[in-house]
């Protein structure tokens, strides 16, 4: 599925409930993109691109990848509006309920980053590694 900048910016900011773009603006979320990008860059054997972001002119992700870069853009998203706000927060069970959310939320989805790294060696044609040198020169 082909998405540009634009499309995914409005599918987290859906998943964010920020559909007007008054809580998170573009540049935010284009910074969570790339922070989920990077992650992603780790398993892939492709380089992970998006249309309109970083000068990208087409979107290269691998199949299945888009869902996983809107949750983890939403998660890291989140995670910045929490530090921004920690000044704001008072200690109290809203500001621990909230910090606990976002914590689980990035939990889950670094369990799906190695999900999929996981599905990545079991597709390989080859082996994930490079062959180590013999110790005893044999």
């Amino acid at each position: 599925m082909d998405q540009s900048l634009s499309d995914l910016r409005d599918r987290i900011r859906n998943f964010l409930m920020d559909i007007g773009g008054l809580i998170w603006p573009d540049n935010a979320i284009d910074e969570a993109i790339r922070m989920v990008l990077r992650d992603l860059q780790v398993i892939s054997p492709i380089t992970l691109t998006i249309e309109g972001l970083d000068d990208a002119l087409v979107t290269l992700l691998e199949m299945g990848m888009d869902g996983l870069v809107v949750r983890g853009a939403a998660v890291y998203a989140l995670e910045m509006r929490s530090i921004d706000r920690l000044d704001a927060y008072e200690l109290s069970q809203t500001g621990l309920d909230t910090s606990n959310l976002v914590d689980r939320m990035k939990k889950e989805y670094l369990i799906d980053v190695e999900k999929m790294r996981v599905k990545q060696f079991q597709a390989s044609s080859g082996v994930p590694y490079s062959q180590w040198p013999d110790p005893d020169g044999l």
